[in-house]
């Protein structure tokens, strides 16, 4: 993991800068807000999962360095997600801070049905409970952990059924189903009062922020005496910049899953090039990171139909320029063993504009002057610019859009480029790119892509 030494500072001049940018976004209705709503809390709900994942992923890997017994790094997250546990075999959740409301608790199952983790029911197992409905909801988790869960819900010491919205993933080292449980009362009610802006946060990506910057801060304070636990705060600082650069596309539906489809494009094209694998995260994170520069560009100019004048042109073509210097600036403080990454995503940020016959901007850097991976950018970028639906055209198929890669070839593209992108980005691989949802891609990496030779598209020589 690089970008340990980010600069913590940072955190609260974005989170100010980002509703300020955001409440330029032209309003959009009441009723689309409603419509939204629903999606966009459960969003909220799997990326806050995703953050105890990966705080429970950094307590595992304290067990693989020895530094805790399993047992130990167990009782640890559940006081830590769950609260203390009382004589009578409960837990205090009124210390857990993490939740939301009243209400609303973390839980783990094993795959016996055991409550191994649980305010109330902890070591009871918990298959053969039916719920007020005579639904055998611990067997459903277990069977779908995936997906989301509706259900009606009492605990020994509620009153009445509690209509509750559960995600669960799965842990395999410690065979745990992790859980949230939040009540549907609750769910509501957490986003009223910043109701009129999530009709601007589509995706909830400014309450996410601020989550991860609350838990960045609590991880921060906690774990101030330790340079192990510093850098385990850094993956959390890495995630709030991956969820700037998706926040930065939702100012616009049409643009909403770019930068991660062409930093997936940039990984498969640059690992069949036989890139080193430590090189990946670099590349992955400059194809996020490539368009940061227009955070500052009105949307009148981004989001316009027609053509664009001159002048607005040229503050387009500025984007490159100022996210190299935006970045440069945020990492100025980087570690030097991680140098050579950030430069890759400098490189990408400020180069995946130029063109192969030196007509690109902003350097006009022309054939293997061009960096590589700034030349693997152009290619990536381009492809999901033609196949993305925009409110003036419709999207290119894949087939019309690399056939526009093959007509461009030693002119726009490079061709060492081009041949790989035809050898790794197949029609299978491109339709599953546009089901990566952005919670997945900022929380659980990239998956890896599998598919036949004879699947491909034949490469041009």
């Amino acid at each position: 993991m690089f970008f340990t030494s980010f600069p913590r500072k940072t955190y609260p001049a974005f989170l100010i800068l980002l509703p300020v940018l955001f409440s330029l976004i032209v309003y959009v209705g009441y009723s689309y807000a409603k419509q939204q709503y629903h999606a966009a809390g459960t969003h909220a709900l799997d990326k806050q999962l995703g953050t105890v994942i990966h705080l429970v992923e950094l307590t595992h890997k304290q067990v693989q360095s020895g530094q805790l017994t399993l047992v130990q790094a167990q009782n640890k997250v559940k006081e830590l997600l769950a609260g203390h546990r009382l004589p009578d075999g409960t837990r205090n959740s009124s210390e857990v801070d993490i939740m939301t409301g009243p209400g609303d608790y973390l839980f783990a199952l094993n795959s016996s049905g055991y409550a191994v983790m649980h305010p109330q029911l902890e070591g009871k197992n918990l298959l053969s409970i039916r719920n007020p409905e005579g639904r055998f909801i611990a067997k459903e988790l277990i069977n779908q952990p995936q997906g989301i869960h509706y259900y009606l819900w009492q605990n020994p010491t509620d009153s009445r059924p509690h209509a509750k919205i559960t995600l669960i993933r799965y842990f395999a080292p410690w065979d745990w189903y992790i859980g949230i449980v939040v009540d549907e009362a609750n769910f509501y009610a957490y986003y009223k009062p910043v109701k009129v802006l999530l009709l601007v946060l589509v995706a909830g990506s400014y309450v996410i922020a601020a989550i991860l910057l609350i838990l960045a801060r609590r991880k921060e304070r906690a774990l101030a005496q330790s340079a192990r636990m510093s850098e385990q705060l850094a993956q959390t600082n890495q995630s709030v910049l991956k969820t700037l650069a998706v926040a930065l596309e939702e100012r616009d539906a049409y643009t909403s899953g770019h930068s991660q489809r062409v930093a997936f494009y940039m990984k498969q094209i640059a690992r069949q090039m036989n890139f080193p694998e430590e090189m990946m995260e670099a590349i992955y994170m400059g194809g996020l990171l490539h368009d940061i520069g227009k955070i500052g560009v009105e949307d009148r100019i981004l989001q316009k139909n027609g053509r664009l004048t001159d002048e607005e042109y040229e503050i387009i073509k500025a984007h490159p320029v100022r996210g190299e210097a935006l970045l440069r600036r945020l990492y100025a403080d980087v570690h030097k063993k991680d140098r050579e990454q950030v430069d890759l995503v400098l490189t990408i940020t400020r180069s995946h504009h130029e063109r192969f016959d030196g007509r690109g901007y902003p350097d006009g850097l022309a054939g293997e002057a061009i960096p590589l991976v700034a030349r693997i950018a152009a290619v990536a970028d381009s492809f999901d610019a033609m196949t993305s639906i925009r409110p003036y055209r419709r999207g290119l198929s894949y087939s019309k859009a690399c056939q526009e890669i093959r007509n461009h070839i030693g002119t726009q593209f490079c061709p060492m480029v081009a041949q790989a992108f035809f050898e790794s980005i197949s029609e299978e691989t491109f339709y599953r790119a546009h089901e990566i949802t952005t919670a997945d891609q900022m929380l659980f990496g990239t998956f890896e892509e599998k598919v036949p030779v004879n699947e491909r598209c034949q490469a041009v020589t």
